[in-house]
């Protein structure tokens, strides 16, 4: 028997008034100890869902708490019987249905997410042999460190869409989180923003290695309750942060097929096409060795940007080159298997550091480039600086020590693509001629 909205839905949940303040929805939120609340419309008989994502940015935004909820334009929340079973709304939502409200005869019962309906759809159909290590490339994680300020950090949180941030030390592991959650009670109780995140953040963190099957991550956000996991390598450092949502999104396609197959078998066979279509996109894009994009989709991408920024009068991004320095001598002395690892490596270095935003992909070789959007000059020096400091700190296998130079070109609204790269590649030349090791900027 297929379970019904109510089987799974939170009944556990509190609603308030739409005429009422933000920050009475705030205080009910902590009371509560919960990271969302209804707004009840009795006038036009609707729901809206207040989350920690939206109350994070109305805080950036520097909005009033003292704001009618009303007036926050916060989406009307699609509405489900209680007596519908999962499959029914599954063929009528989709991943913009984050949260949706369960009713009664028109009375609020409880809410369920988006997840929550994938998630109690038989779970035997996820891939038990597919480690998370094939999918943490995708989801970096937003990071930074102890000293940096409240608002800074929250300002990251909302820049990359993210509820979570991971607290890093001086070796890049994970030494705290701050979530929305923690995020709540900033706000109720106005602590100060300029203090260092380490004040607020949740220590210590709990991680799993890359090499665990996503059927054990799903299984150990459930037992714990946790809405993400931290991943780390086998050295414990960062690796990404993914959600439950996100984990099951992968193979999303896969096992909505198959449960749809009884009752529809064209939805499976256009499914199934979309799928193989996504697969051969991804592995055209990707490069092999280091599963960052490759230098045609990096190519592509970068046309992509250039025909973005060149409409945009305040708004510009820089692109990186990086060159493992000696790395031929490397090969020679240790074996192409050392080479390879050694790139892999440094392509994990570059996703542990990097924003959700920014591009990265194997130029070739022992050669990398990155796109950093929205960044000038200045911001991308003081980025590629840490790159190279993260690459002669990071300890290799065989070897103390492996270094690189870096060349930084930002793009102008006059530019063109081979402009752009060859200013890139000139600083990338000069940082070599002055004895490696080095970052140099573009010469105009």
């Amino acid at each position: 028997m297929i379970p019904t909205v109510y089987d799974i839905c939170v009944t556990n949940v509190v609603s308030i008034d739409i005429n009422k303040t933000l920050d009475d929805a705030i205080k009910k939120l902590s009371n509560a100890n919960l990271r969302t609340i209804v707004l009840e419309n009795k006038k036009q008989n609707s729901y809206h869902i207040l989350t920690t994502m939206q109350l994070l940015e109305f805080k950036l935004d520097n909005i009033e708490k003292t704001t009618c909820l009303s007036k926050l334009n916060i989406p009307e929340a699609k509405v489900l019987d209680k007596n519908l079973n999962l499959l029914t709304v599954l063929n009528h939502i989709d991943f913009s249905d984050e949260y949706m409200v369960i009713t009664e005869k028109e009375k609020l019962v409880g809410i369920v997410s988006y997840t929550d309906i994938v998630n109690n759809i038989d779970p035997q159909l996820i891939m038990e042999r597919q480690t998370i290590s094939s999918l943490i490339h995708q989801y970096k994680a937003v990071t930074t460190e102890e000293e940096t300020s409240t608002f800074e950090a929250i300002t990251l949180l909302k820049d990359n869409s993210r509820d979570a941030i991971l607290i890093l030390d001086d070796a890049y592991k994970p030494k705290g989180i701050f979530t929305t959650k923690d995020f709540i009670d900033i706000i109720r109780y106005d602590y100060d923003l300029s203090k260092p995140i380490k004040e607020y953040m949740t220590s210590p963190v709990e991680t799993l290695e890359d090499d665990t099957t996503i059927s054990e991550a799903i299984n150990y956000i459930k037992t714990k309750k946790y809405k993400r996991i931290v991943v780390v390598n086998k050295k414990g450092r960062i690796s990404g942060v993914i959600t439950q949502k996100e984990l099951l999104r992968t193979f999303y396609n896969k096992w909505v097929e198959l449960i749809k197959e009884e009752g529809n078998r064209i939805s499976k066979t256009n499914e199934q096409l979309v799928q193989v279509t996504c697969e051969l996109k991804n592995k055209i894009a990707l490069d092999h060795l280091t599963k960052l994009y490759n230098r045609n989709k990096f190519d592509e991408l970068l046309d992509e940007n250039i025909e973005e920024f060149s409409k945009e009068e305040n708004l510009t991004f820089c692109m990186l080159i990086l060159d493992i320095d000696n790395f031929k001598m490397l090969n020679d002395s240790f074996g192409h298997l050392f080479g390879d690892k050694v790139l892999q490596n440094i392509a994990q270095i570059l996703t542990s550091n990097s924003r959700t935003s920014d591009i990265i992909a194997r130029w070739g070789g022992e050669e990398f480039v990155i796109i950093l959007p929205k960044t000038n000059l200045e911001q991308a020096l003081k980025f590629a600086q840490k790159i190279r400091s993260a690459v002669e700190l990071n300890k290799f296998e065989n070897i103390n020590k492996i270094t690189c130079s870096i060349g930084v070109s930002q793009f102008h609204n006059s530019d063109n693509k081979i402009a752009l790269f060859k200013r890139a590649d000139d600083a990338l030349y000069r940082a070599k001629a002055m004895g490696k090791n080095r970052v140099e900027i573009e010469h105009l």
